[in-house]
């Protein structure tokens, strides 16, 4: 450890007063400070001698004091801000360890787009939403990736949601957002979503995987569950953007051979805008013309629509289900006309509102959050279904 302050140290400083010897008695007297072994007169002198070291021209000396206090609790909070709005090499022990600098003043010096601050303030020990927010909009891979391993950062769903579309070709990013703690669901949605949109490079996805079900303790089932729905995303997505038809057609018919044509792949489909592929599985499902189903989910062909419904096979239970998102898409496309396009933000609540109606056991929410209850619904409908049975053969 530095000795401390002698008074050949002031000698020297008196006979040369060069950048190096300032430096010099500037580090032991910062350290005498940081280290609380002055009284209180003594503390004041030095304080004032710091104070006015804060304005010296050589960034050596500015250096040198921002090194020994950083970690300061007393350090006035004037000075701090000085320091930690000078050039990255003073401002840079500050940034990261001076414990009382504003969440207004971090985010300025993060909009300075100075990447070594913005790294300082991303290892602080402790970042707010606010401006984990502020360094996850800087872009930089680098800062968000400093960022998400700093388990002392809040960081908010839509600022992770941020960084995984942002960095979503990083070979870190998406694993560290995987790895932070008690992800909300629609993050790990998020996440799967990349997964099985193959958007992610082999290696990383299983990671990924691995981190989503063992360090976030997901139930096997809501692991599976969001699979399922990140899969369906997917696959609405992909065929509502495809222009050709007929490769749609074959698409549906390799989703219907693999047992994949779920009902709340279709009702999402639906609620996407894409009735060409919601006719293309019924026509599939029912053994019909894609033309008859057409006609049949037009408004006012309800009972022709119930008997193609019935030949598909889906679960009775979903056909309110099926009946309120195509009633609002239909009415959607009503307003757009035949080559507008349909707008799900305006007509989802809509089909939101009405299998709430429908269902008792679903509460209003966002459409993910829907579908899924709707899956459980389904599922709890089946499990009673194979009770009755196993009653009656006993």
């Amino acid at each position: 450890m530095t000795d401390g302050l002698s008074v050949e140290d002031v000698k020297r400083l008196a006979r040369d007063n060069s950048a190096h010897n300032r430096e010099s008695a500037l580090t032991k007297i910062g350290q005498l400070v940081a280290e609380g072994r002055l009284s209180q007169a003594e503390a004041r002198i030095a304080e004032d001698v710091v104070t006015r070291m804060a304005d010296d021209a050589e960034v050596l000396v500015r250096r040198a004091l921002a090194r020994q206090l950083a970690l300061y609790p007393l350090l006035p909070t004037e000075m701090a801000e000085k320091l930690a709005r000078d050039v990255d090499e003073v401002s840079v022990p500050v940034l990261q360890h001076w414990p009382h600098l504003s969440d207004d003043l971090l985010v300025s010096v993060i909009e300075e787009q100075v990447e070594s601050k913005q790294v300082a303030i991303a290892q602080r020990e402790e970042v707010s939403e606010r401006v984990s927010g502020a360094l996850i909009d800087t872009g930089n891979s680098t800062v968000v990736g400093v960022l998400l391993e700093n388990e002392g950062a809040r960081i908010s769903a839509d600022a992770l949601h941020k960084a995984l579309a942002d960095h979503q070709d990083h070979d870190r990013i998406p694993v560290l957002v995987a790895k932070r703690p008690n992800l909300e669901p629609e993050t790990c949605l998020r996440c799967v979503s990349l997964m099985v949109a193959d958007q992610l490079e082999t290696d990383v996805a299983n990671e990924m995987r691995r981190y989503l079900v063992h360090q976030q303790h997901l139930p096997d089932e809501m692991a599976s569950e969001i699979v399922a729905h990140a899969r369906e995303q997917a696959v609405a997505e992909m065929t509502s953007a495809e222009v050709d038809d007929s490769k749609v057609e074959d698409f549906v018919g390799v989703l219907m051979k693999a047992g994949r044509l779920t009902p709340t792949m279709l009702i999402r489909s639906l609620c996407s805008g894409d009735l060409r592929f919601v006719e293309m599985a019924f026509a599939r499902l029912a053994k019909t013309t894609r033309s008859h189903v057409a006609a049949a989910m037009k408004p006012g062909n309800g009972e022709v629509f119930k008997t193609i419904y019935d030949d598909t096979r889906l679960p009775r239970n979903l056909r309110p289900a099926f009946a309120a998102a195509m009633a609002a898409a239909h009415e959607e496309r009503d307003r757009v006309g035949a080559d507008g396009r349909m707008d799900p933000d305006h007509y989802v609540p809509t089909v939101v509102a009405g299998i709430v109606s429908a269902y008792g056991t679903v509460a209003p929410a966002e459409l993910d959050h829907v579908l899924a209850e709707l899956g459980r619904e389904l599922k709890r409908e089946k499990e009673a279904a194979f009770d009755s049975r196993a009653k009656l053969r006993i």
